[in-house]
């Protein structure tokens, strides 16, 4: 990211900061690496030059044992949305979203920071959105090292993180932006944490959500896919969605969930030239609900209340076929990834 493009950044954030005190940050609903570490940086970034007090905010949950491990580690201090008192804060900011994308709070906040494509209903007085790059932490590393901010190791240790696991370890949609950044930030991290967030112990619920994704995922030539049906936390729907892509012959996968009233998707492929984003978009009676980049997607549909169970088994199954009829497939020709077959000894 040029120098000077990083400068007016900070020069219209210093703009849209003047004379206020208290800020809150927002994710969206189920934050991710990227969403806290970015988070955490615009809070150092605001309270170091221009002494505003920040909270961070989401309004559902964190599941993923990474990410738990994370927040417990670095001392993540998050609040539930649903207890904000907005009267409070004079400052509203989103990061790694944009209002109106179906999975953020509709405030009219004063900044957004993201790095998904521009939807044409963000507005804000700072808007600072690059598509081009993967990570949204990137544009905060960015911002914290022209403005000559010290980033403290356990800011750094978020920062590394966000970035790692947003590109797969700089191996998916990484612009060389984000590895510039990577390199920065990791050389202040304590290698220590970043370890133990990396590699963090699981509850039984893991596995049996991770036996369910494998007895349940159908395969058909380079396409899996696998309904999990209720699932313990949104966030596991992409983690099956991940491993179930390090399958050698599959070059797209489709994973849903049901949690509370909603329908959790998640899309993968291992496609750089193509557009996961687009796909899913086509997959879904309403697009707002979804959205993505090249190689991930996702979304929450909202289903109707009382009546959940039977919603989700129709949508689901309508996704499942639209995607099929996407990848010039026949709707009727799936068979169970682990179907019965001897196991070659090597």
């Amino acid at each position: 990211m040029r120098k000077r493009i990083i400068k007016r950044y900070l020069s219209l954030l210093k703009t849209t900061v003047q004379d206020r005190k208290n800020g809150l940050i927002v994710t969206h609903t189920n934050p991710d690496p990227d969403a806290l570490s970015t988070a955490m940086a615009l809070s150092h970034l605001l309270r170091e030059r221009h002494g505003i007090t920040c909270s961070i905010a989401h309004a559902g949950s964190i599941g993923r044992a990474e990410n738990l491990a994370m927040v417990r580690l670095l001392g993540i201090r998050l609040k539930q949305f649903n207890r904000v008192k907005l009267a409070a804060y004079d400052l509203l900011a989103l990061v790694d979203g944009q209002p109106k994308a179906g999975n953020t709070p509709d405030l009219p906040y004063d900044i957004v920071i993201d790095h998904h494509p521009r939807r044409k209903d963000t507005v804000a007085p700072l808007t600072i959105i690059n598509p081009e790059i993967g990570v949204s932490a990137t544009i905060l590393v960015n911002m914290l090292l022209v403005a000559g901010l010290e980033i403290p190791a356990a800011l750094a240790t978020a920062l590394s993180y966000g970035i790692s696991s947003e590109t797969e370890n700089l191996g998916r949609e990484v612009h060389p932006a984000d590895l510039r950044a990577y390199l920065e930030v990791y050389a202040r991290a304590n290698l220590r944490t970043l370890s133990k967030i990396l590699h963090p112990s699981r509850e039984n619920v893991y596995y049996q959500t991770l036996h369910s994704a494998l007895e349940r995922a159908m395969a058909y030539k380079h396409v899996i896919y696998s309904d999990l049906g209720q699932v313990p936390t949104p966030e596991m729907v992409a983690e099956m969605a991940d491993l179930l892509l390090k399958h050698k012959r599959i070059s797209w996968v489709l994973c849903l969930g049901r949690y509370r009233s909603s329908a959790i998707i998640s899309l993968r492929t291992s496609n750089n030239e193509a557009n996961a984003g687009a796909l899913i978009k086509k997959m879904v009676a309403d697009p707002d609900w979804v959205g993505g980049h090249d190689t991930m997607a996702g979304g929450a549909i909202p289903l109707g209340k009382g009546q959940e169970q039977g919603d989700y088994d129709s949508l689901s199954g309508s996704i499942v076929r639209s995607f099929a009829k996407l990848q010039h497939l026949d709707p009727d020709g799936w068979h169970p990834l682990l179907a019965r077959e001897e196991i070659p000894i090597r």
